[in-house]
């Protein structure tokens, strides 16, 4: 257990449409922003739905992997990793007899569903939305006839996809609560995405893990996102922010929502408001 003062904060951010420009860049205000927070001996973890190496992928081009104190929760939670150490803080993951129902029911409904290894996305189907999702995300797949025969560990989460029609997203979304609501939680990390996780794992029990563990007040973390994945860590913080482009639902539960969207420096006036002005 590490323990420290209780001066330092960590900050968690969402990627997509928080931290990151929506063409995936990183704007010049966010980066000085973070090497102030960082010159002040906190703590930046970078918190997504995406995999451990999707979400390393735009950490290494910003040369921010690798750096003391950033972190990486991934899976919305199911994975933390500390860049720096090369160490895995915490791992959690959908059991397989778990797994194996989901894909029966995606299986059923007619949508993509996969799972994860620590490297590369399992599927039973190779398609554009499996592609789409690779080239994005920077990651590699391995297809399988019979996911009951692939030789895995339990996944971190499972992650149905439709980049043509999200009704069918919310439609799976539905028959899969009614089914297995209160095994498996499940919620959208944008319309095209029903991501699917262990009860009660998500970003905001990643946010409170993290605090006990550097022995830091919950008072002193920080979140900042803009999809429905990203509001247990907005209720869990002590300042929970919401992205001016931030859906609705975020915006009604956040302490404060940005001035600016995620194309303007809106992770910048966060950590300028609540960390800098201190």
């Amino acid at each position: 257990m590490a323990v420290y003062g209780t001066d330092r904060m960590i900050f968690f951010t969402d990627i997509d449409d928080t931290l990151l420009n929506t063409d995936k860049t990183l704007s010049d205000e966010n980066l000085r922003a973070l090497e102030q927070f960082l010159k002040m001996d906190n703590i930046v973890c970078v918190s997504t739905g995406r995999a451990l190496d999707g979400a390393a992928f735009p950490l290494k081009n910003l040369g921010l992997y690798g750096r003391k104190n950033i972190l990486i929760s991934s899976f919305n939670g199911g994975l933390i990793f500390d860049t720096y150490t090369g160490k895995t803080l915490l791992k959690q993951a959908v059991p397989l007899d778990l797994m194996y129902r989901a894909f029966d029911l995606a299986n059923e409904y007619g949508i993509h569903i996969q799972a994860y290894t620590d490297h590369a996305v399992v599927s039973e189907t190779d398609n554009h939305h499996l592609q789409k999702y690779l080239s994005i995300q920077k990651l590699e797949a391995v297809i399988t006839d019979d996911i009951r025969s692939f030789r895995m560990d339990p996944s971190p989460k499972l992650l149905c996809l439709d980049y043509d029609d999200p009704s069918r997203i919310s439609g799976f979304r539905k028959l899969f609560e009614e089914n297995m609501g209160g095994i498996l939680d499940c919620f959208n990390s944008n319309p095209y995405l029903l991501e699917i996780v262990p009860c009660n794992v998500n970003k905001g029990s990643s946010l409170l893990f993290l605090a006990d563990y550097y022995q830091i007040p919950v008072c002193n973390t920080i979140s900042a996102g803009d999809a429905e994945n990203d509001l247990p860590m907005i209720r869990a913080a002590g300042v929970g922010c919401a992205m001016k482009n931030a859906d609705d639902l975020l915006k009604d539960e956040a302490d404060y929502i940005t001035e600016h969207d995620n194309n303007h420096a809106g992770v910048a006036e966060i950590l300028e408001r609540f960390c800098f002005s201190r």
